[in-house]
């Protein structure tokens, strides 16, 4: 049995989903103060000082989440992920009892505008699972033990790609956040300190959380069928490599991209960014599917002594022989 190490390295980089959200987030009430009172907006050391005290919050509650998870000795990165995302949305609740916050959630989008820290909590705590690393869970007196005299197992066969599917789900959230957010997040920005605030009021009123999280849904989902095909294929042609992986997502997805173009030539634009973000994508893939070993080749079961084939039979080098009465 093995439990999740303690790592502050890890920890860091748990915390870079939630930085980037709750960095949004502060734009959008930023933004949204500039429009509604721009005297009342705080100044950029309360500002620092708010950020600073929710990324300490969210730290504590993830590393108290993995301190439950090691006393009941669970070490499954899906449970790390689960545990980011309840951390997260307990980090967003106590933000919002105690007005933690530039700005309070409009009425009607508490819930929607919290699943965004609950996501990103949710890949942070996969993230944490993923570079911790485990160890050893100290075995009880009287049972056997690496230094025993014993030789120690090790795997030296041919190994593949594993079919991940919270590889799958962060590969094709990662980029789609990014391309979805970062306009949206750069222009408000951009237009602090400016006397026409209209852009700023639009981005933060009419276009609110809400409307990010349908834009991340339609495009998880062919993404995700995306990154499943290009992992299919490079596995069919025998791709272990991160960069191989994001070579073939970007030629995949420029590929597709051009044909989108060729059929409406307004997307002809979107051709090279769409390479980028397949090659991004392929590469965040490989880098959290990890390997497994190749599967045997299926037994063949024989339920008649003469269908047993000779010694030097090509089959026996391809298949194991099982003799059932």
């Amino acid at each position: 049995m093995y439990l999740v190490k303690n790592s502050p390295r890890a920890l860091f980089a748990a915390l870079i989903p939630l930085a980037i959200v709750e960095a949004v987030l502060l734009v959008f009430a930023l933004a949204g103060g500039q429009v509604t009172d721009p005297v009342g907006v705080p100044a950029p050391d309360q500002i620092l000082m708010m950020y600073a005290g929710r990324m300490a919050m969210n730290a504590a509650l993830l590393f108290a989440g993995h301190t439950v998870l090691r006393q009941w000795t669970v070490s499954s990165r899906l449970a790390y992920g689960l545990m980011g995302g309840v951390m997260a949305a307990v980090s967003y609740a106590i933000a919002i009892r105690n007005h933690i916050q530039l700005a309070a959630p409009g009425d009607g989008t508490v819930m929607t505008i919290g699943l965004l820290p609950s996501i990103a909590g949710m890949i942070g705590g996969f993230l944490y699972g993923q570079f911790a690393g485990l160890s050893p869970v100290a075995r009880a007196a009287g049972q056997a033990s690496v230094a025993d005299g014993r030789p120690q197992l090790v795997f030296n066969g041919p190994v593949r790609v594993r079919t991940s599917f919270a590889g799958i789900v962060i590969a094709a959230l990662l980029p789609t956040v990014l391309a979805t957010l970062l306009p949206y997040t750069l222009v408000p920005l951009l237009m602090h300190g400016f006397a026409d605030k209209s852009t700023a009021h639009i981005l933060a009123s009419v276009i609110p959380a809400q409307t990010f999280m349908v834009m991340m849904v339609i495009s998880v989902v062919p993404s995700s069928i995306f990154m499943l095909c290009v992992h299919h294929l490079a596995r069919a042609m025998s791709r272990r490599n991160a960069w191989e992986y994001a070579a073939i997502g970007g030629v995949a997805s420029f590929a597709c991209a051009l044909l989108l173009a060729l059929a409406v030539p307004l997307l002809a634009v979107l051709v090279v960014p769409a390479a980028f973000c397949g090659a991004v994508m392929g590469a965040i893939y490989r880098r959290f599917a990890g390997l497994e070993p190749v599967p045997l080749p299926e037994a063949v079961i024989a339920t008649d002594p003469n269908a047993l084939v000779d010694a030097d039979h090509p089959s026996r080098h391809q298949h194991g022989v099982i003799l059932s009465n």
